[in-house]
C-alpha cells in the first residue's frame, strides 16, 4: 500500500456468482473456516461466508504478497480478528470484514483501527422504536422527522456508521450506541460527535450505496486525513463513489468520474466471475 492513509474497500455481490467462482473461493479457506461455514444452516449463508473470507484473503494478499491460503488470524475476547502471520508487512495491515445476505465487503489499511459494516435496508423494521431506545436523542429526533419513505433508509445509514465505529474500536455492540452521534450535513458531509475523551476529530467515515437497498459504512481512526477508495469485485475493480463522507475520496490526480479499474499491487486481484 502506497500511503498509510489509504483505505481500500472491496465489495462483492454474491448472488451474481457462478459455481466456479464459489469453488475457487472455497479453496482459499482454512480448515477452521471450512468448519465454521459447514455449521451454517442455509446455503446462502454458507455461500456468503465463503466469498467473504476468500475476498478478505485475496485482498490482504494484494497488499502483502502472502498467498491467500497462507493467512492466519487471531481473535481477541471481543471477537475482533487480527493477523497472526509473522511477516512484518503482513502484521502492519489492519482490516475489517462484513457481510449481509447476498453481499460481502472488506476494508484494508495500515496500522490504524478500522471498521466496516454492510446492511440491507429492511422496510419491515419498526425503526423509530429501535432508534428511540438505542440512538442518541438528536439522531432519534431527526429520524422522527424523516418521511415514511425515507426513514428506514436513514436508519440503516446511521446504523452502519455506528456499527462500523464500534467494530473499529474493537468492542462491537457491547458498547452503547447512544454515546456517539452522527448527522448528515450539507454537501454530503458526515458529521460526528462523541465524548471529548473519544477524540472525535481523529475519526473519519465514508458511506456507500453498493446497490439500491444496501448501505456500506467504513470508519477509521487516523491523525491524518484518509482517502477512501472502493471497488466492486465482480465489475473488474471499477471505482465506486461514496454518497457521504467526512474526508476526501481520492487523491487530487484522480477524478470522481474515473471508471478505470483501481490499481492494486501483487498477483492477487479479488475478481469473481458472475452469471450472465
Amino acid at each position: 500500500m502506497a500511503h498509510k492513509s489509504d483505505i481500500r474497500i472491496f465489495y462483492c455481490d454474491t448472488e451474481r456468482l457462478d459455481s466456479a467462482a464459489l469453488a475457487a473461493a472455497a479453496s482459499h479457506l482454512s480448515i477452521k473456516e471450512q468448519d465454521r461455514r459447514d455449521r451454517l444452516h442455509f446455503e446462502a449463508d454458507r455461500r456468503d461466508f465463503t466469498i467473504a473470507h476468500s475476498l478478505l484473503r485475496q485482498s490482504l494478499s494484494a497488499h502483502a504478497g502472502v498467498p491467500p491460503s497462507d493467512w492466519r488470524f487471531d481473535v481477541d475476547r471481543y471477537g475482533k480478528p487480527s493477523i497472526a502471520n509473522c511477516d512484518p508487512r503482513a502484521k502492519a495491515l489492519s482490516f475489517s470484514l462484513s457481510h449481509t445476505r447476498g453481499c460481502v465487503a472488506c476494508a484494508i489499511t495500515e496500522e490504524v483501527p478500522l471498521g466496516i459494516d454492510l446492511e440491507r435496508i429492511d422496510e419491515s423494521l419498526r425503526v423509530q422504536e429501535i432508534a428511540d431506545r438505542y440512538f442518541s436523542e438528536e439522531e432519534a429526533a431527526w429520524l422522527s422527522q424523516c418521511s415514511d419513505e425515507q426513514r428506514n433508509t436513514a436508519f440503516t445509514e446511521l446504523w452502519t456508521l455506528k456499527e462500523a465505529l464500534l467494530k473499529a474500536i474493537g468492542i462491537g455492540l457491547s458498547a452503547s450506541l447512544k454515546k456517539v452521534s452522527f448527522r448528515f450535513g450539507h454537501y454530503a458531509r458526515i458529521e460526528f460527535s462523541a465524548p471529548f475523551t473519544f477524540r472525535p476529530n481523529e475519526w473519519h467515515f465514508a458511506l456507500f450505496e453498493p446497490s439500491r437497498d444496501v448501505r456500506l459504512a467504513v470508519c477509521v481512526q487516523s491523525a491524518t486525513t484518509p482517502y477512501f477508495t472502493m471497488s466492486s469485485c465482480e465489475r473488474n475493480g471499477y471505482a465506486v463513489v461514496p454518497i457521504r463522507t467526512s474526508a476526501p475520496l481520492l487523491r487530487k490526480q484522480t477524478f470522481e468520474g474515473d471508471r478505470s479499474p483501481l490499481p492494486i499491487c501483487g498477483p492477487y486481484l479479488p475478481i469473481y466471475s458472475a452469471k450472465l
